[in-house]
């Protein structure tokens, strides 16, 4: 399902909420106030490519950048599930000054948001994390309880990628579009989308292009901007709280 941003409710709706903004206490808003540096890459500021070459999270960011672009709302706040460059990069683009938030672990177990209270943010938002979670679906409900009425839910994981993370962090699920959605209840989705095609596929397990184990990640524009459902590889998801 896939709707424009300027099909969402008006900027007034979600100001409103926030003018009703919940107690938290002085412990938590310290760990979630803590500095994140971010090191952005070539892909992950302008157009999303690198240099001649498209990536495979090309389609995805300019997807999310062009809804993001166009939605009508002033967010007061923004919470991160990971330290997490490239969508807060399409965020502050869009609002320079938003202030923003992070659960992340040590201090933070994004199933059991421990601390932050219900309804507290306008933007809640993930980048290829969920995969990562032992149980997504405790996260996306967790996730969901401290966005407010109205506020946005932007989320991405894969549907295709070869085993990442460990020793750092496990590597757990793999998600299709519709899955992904049926993670988050009590919402009304906006985008549920996913980028990807064979040619990427082999691509991805027949070449290094510099990222080892990871495979070819450096897309020929032809390959890069050709999707297939049958074949998705970024999954993503835009929606609101009811």
């Amino acid at each position: 399902m896939t709707q424009t941003a300027n099909q969402f409710n008006t900027q007034q709706g979600m100001m409103a909420v926030a003018a009703n903004q919940p107690a938290m206490s002085s412990e938590v808003l310290a760990k979630l106030s803590k500095q994140v540096t971010h090191k952005l890459k070539k892909d992950q500021v302008g157009d999303f490519t690198e240099g001649e070459f498209w990536t495979t999270e090309t389609v995805m960011r300019q997807s999310i950048d062009d809804w993001v672009s166009k939605v009508p709302i002033t967010p007061q706040n923004a919470l991160s599930i990971s330290a997490n460059a490239p969508l807060e990069y399409i965020l502050k683009k869009r609002w320079p000054n938003l202030p923003m938030h992070y659960a992340i672990q040590p201090d933070f177990d994004a199933q059991n948001l421990v601390g932050i209270p219900d309804n507290y943010y306008d933007i809640v938002y993930s980048n290829q994390i969920l995969e990562h979670i032992p149980k997504p679906w405790l996260a996306a409900k967790e996730m969901v309880r401290v966005l407010k009425p109205k506020g946005i839910g932007i989320h991405t994981s894969c549907a295709y990628n070869v085993r990442h993370g460990p020793p750092h962090f496990n590597d757990y699920y793999r998600f299709l579009p519709d899955g992904l959605a049926e993670l988050f209840e009590g919402v009304h989705v906006f985008v549920k989308a996913g980028w990807g095609n064979k040619e990427a596929w082999i691509y991805n397990l027949t070449v290094d292009d510099g990222y080892g184990i990871l495979g070819g990640r450096l897309l020929h524009p032809k390959v890069g901007q050709k999707n297939d459902i049958d074949y998705p590889w970024h999954v993503w998801i835009i929606f609101m709280k009811l």
